[in-house]
């Protein structure tokens, strides 16, 4: 039966949907207790949720809530960075305005541009670890990896990731929107703050 015309976008959902107890052939699958359990309902449509594997670095962040949500949507690849503005057909300078040297992407901007490995180089020596700093995608999966335990160290590993990329854009930012960028030193001395007083 078509859908009829005048309805709002969420009745049309509703009558769109409305095949799902047809389908079930029985409205008690989703009834407990003589009550409709919507909860019943949306596992019923969605049975096999899907999952990330930055859920518990995002999710059970102990960073501010301004950092999770930059590094959700670094881990995402949703943040405006210039290769993304020119694929909207923006009409801007894609170099990297951090290091003036390649074209400004999350994977140059996290942790290839010189400046924004620097800082993650000297938050690891900071925590302890040492290695070299890896491309974006390995760094989000050893943090996702740590992020799974319960210890200390972990914890300020989880934050320092996540409050690393928030400084690194708001250095990005600063850039773009007022040429100006603060010394490595003083946003690493940021981050070990952020960390130290947020992993308590």
């Amino acid at each position: 039966m078509p859908i009829p015309n005048g309805l709002t976008w969420s009745l049309r959902k509703i009558w769109h949907n409305r095949e799902v107890f047809l389908q079930a052939n029985r409205v008690d699958l989703f009834v407990q207790a003589g009550k409709f359990r919507i909860q019943k309902m949306y596992k019923y449509l969605h049975p096999f949720g899907v999952q990330v594997g930055w859920k518990r670095l995002i999710c059970n962040s102990h960073a501010s809530p301004k950092s999770t949500l930059i590094a959700w949507l670094a881990v995402q690849n949703r943040l405006a960075t210039k290769d993304r503005l020119i694929s909207w057909h923006l009409n801007i300078y894609g170099i990297c305005g951090l290091c003036q040297l390649e074209n400004e992407s999350l994977d140059h901007l996290f942790f290839s541009c010189y400046y924004s490995k620097e800082i993650w180089r000297q938050v690891l020596i900071h925590l302890g670890v040492s290695r070299a700093v890896l491309p974006w995608q390995e760094e989000v999966q050893i943090a996702v990896k740590r992020s799974k335990s319960k210890k200390k160290k972990a914890c300020k590993y989880s934050i320092a990731f996540i409050e690393s990329v928030y400084c690194i854009w708001l250095q990005r930012n600063s850039k773009v929107f007022r040429d100006h960028v603060d010394p490595v030193k003083a946003v690493v001395s940021n981050i070990m703050f952020n960390v130290e007083c947020r992993c308590q």
